[in-house]
C-alpha cells in the first residue's frame, strides 16, 4: 500500500477556486482511483484480510492457536511425523475413508491456466514440504461452474474469478479450506517451482461425532 500512497502524494493538481470544488473533488478521485489500480493487489487480496471461516491459514507449529482446527488434531499430528518427507507418493491410510492424506510431487502452474475447485464432502488440509506456490480461495457460491459436481470424486471446478484471495505457500505452512470454499492450488510463486506436499483429506464432520 505504500506504493499507491505515494502515487497520490506525487499528483500535482492545478489551483481551484471554492467555486468549482465540484470539479476538483472529481479529478482526485480519478486520480485516486488509477493510483489504485495500478498496484499489485488489483487481482487479489492478503489471506490475512479474508475473514471467511472456510479459509485458515497459518504455520504448523502453531496450529493449535486455532480454535477451530482442534477437531482436526489427527489430520496435524500426522503433518507433525518427523518422516513425513520420506513418505512415497501416493496415498497414505490414517483413519480409512474418513481421514487420508495425498503425497505429491508436482511442478507449479501458470495461474492464467490454472482453475478452481471445491468440495463438498470433505475438509481439505494443504502442506508445504518444499517448494513454494500461489493457493487462490474464494467461495464457491460466488464462483462460475466448469464442471458440475460430480459426488464420486467429491469435486467440481470453476473458473478463476477477476478478484480473489492469494496465499503464499512455504515450506511450514499449511491452509485449510472448508467445504465450499474454492481453491486454486499449486501456482506459480515469483516464478516456476517444483513442489513437494501434502493433502490430507478429512470427512466434513469428523470430531463432531
Amino acid at each position: 500500500m505504500t506504493h499507491h500512497r505515494e502515487l497520490v502524494r506525487g499528483q500535482k493538481f492545478p489551483e481551484v477556486h471554492l467555486t468549482d470544488r465540484r470539479g476538483f473533488l472529481l479529478q482526485v478521485t480519478a486520480s485516486c482511483i488509477f493510483a489504485f489500480s495500478t498496484g499489485q493487489e488489483v487481482f487479489g487480496k492478503s489471506a490475512s484480510r479474508c475473514k471467511d471461516p472456510r479459509l485458515v491459514t497459518g504455520e504448523l507449529k502453531s496450529w493449535r492457536s486455532y480454535p477451530n482446527l482442534r477437531r482436526l488434531d489427527t489430520a496435524f499430528r500426522f503433518l507433525e511425523r518427523r518422516d513425513l518427507k520420506d513418505l512415497p507418493v501416493g496415498r497414505q491410510e490414517i483413519d480409512g475413508e474418513r481421514l487420508y492424506a495425498l503425497v505429491m510431487k508436482t511442478s507449479s502452474q501458470p495461474l492464467e491456466t490454472a482453475q478452481f475447485e471445491a468440495h463438498r464432502k470433505y475438509i481439505d488440509l494443504h502442506y508445504t514440504i518444499a517448494g513454494q506456490d500461489t493457493t487462490g480461495f474464494a467461495p464457491s457460491e460466488e464462483l462460475k461452474v466448469v464442471e458440475p459436481y460430480q459426488d464420486n470424486i467429491d469435486a467440481e471446478t470453476f473458473s478463476a474469478p477477476r478478484n480473489y484471495t492469494k496465499v503464499e505457500m512455504y515450506p511450514g505452512r499449511f491452509v485449510v479450506f472448508f467445504p465450499g470454499g474454492g481453491h486454486m492450488p499449486n501456482c506459480h510463486l515469483h516464478g516456476p517451482h517444483l513442489l513437494h506436499k501434502v493433502v490430507v483429506k478429512v470427512e466434513r464432520d469428523y470430531g463432531l461425532r
